[in-house]
């Protein structure tokens, strides 16, 4: 019936350019063109990458070591972007975590890329320690003194990302990575609504 309405609409517009074509949208949202703005119609089949593709306003999450756990100083922004091959990019934001035991952390921002889709895990999964990707890191002190600021690789065979859609449409993120030398993982998990 949809298909049908719109190839009606656009028929009636190109007798009459002063008709317009309104979209309704699942959401409850309307989308409204005038005729003369349209060149052509075209269906693409939708891909899974579609129901991840946005932006995603949560708290990010670390636990090092499964000793520690720090929350992330306000809320932050993932973005999911897609690649048209089946792949995805995970953009992460620049994050702080306040009061760790080593101070102030800042984790600048850097993004994972081409991440294929897993159907059996129903999740877009990567261990991307072969993508060299680099990141700021910097440590700041009880007295303000910064203690690190340096640029590091994730480069360990830890480094692997789970990306899922939880039952109400959030976004999660499991990011598992190591930082130079130091000898415990971090477990990073992000949950996020999309803006």
């Amino acid at each position: 019936k949809f298909f049908t309405l719109v190839i009606v609409s656009l028929l009636s517009a190109v007798a009459v350019q002063a008709q317009k074509v309104v979209i309704n949208k699942t959401d409850g949202s309307k989308v409204t063109f005038r005729a003369d703005e349209i060149q052509s119609v075209q269906f693409a089949p939708a891909s899974v990458a579609d129901q991840f593709v946005g932006k995603y306003s949560g708290v990010d999450e670390i636990n090092v070591g499964f000793f520690f756990t720090y929350k992330s100083e306000g809320l932050d922004t993932y973005e999911v972007k897609d690649n048209g091959d089946g792949t995805i990019n995970l953009i992460v934001p620049a994050v702080t975590y306040k009061n760790t035991m080593m101070g102030d952390l800042y984790l600048g921002t850097y993004t994972i890329p081409n991440i294929p889709y897993d159907a059996a895990k129903k999740a877009f999964v990567k261990a991307y320690k072969d993508d060299n990707i680099k990141f700021h890191f910097k440590v700041i002190d009880g007295s303000g003194n910064v203690t690190k600021d340096q640029e590091y690789t994730f480069d360990k065979d830890v480094c692997k990302v789970t990306i899922t859609k939880e039952a109400d449409g959030k976004l999660k993120v499991s990011n598992n990575y190591q930082m130079g030398a130091m000898p415990m993982t971090i477990y990073g998990t992000f949950v996020g609504a999309k803006q």
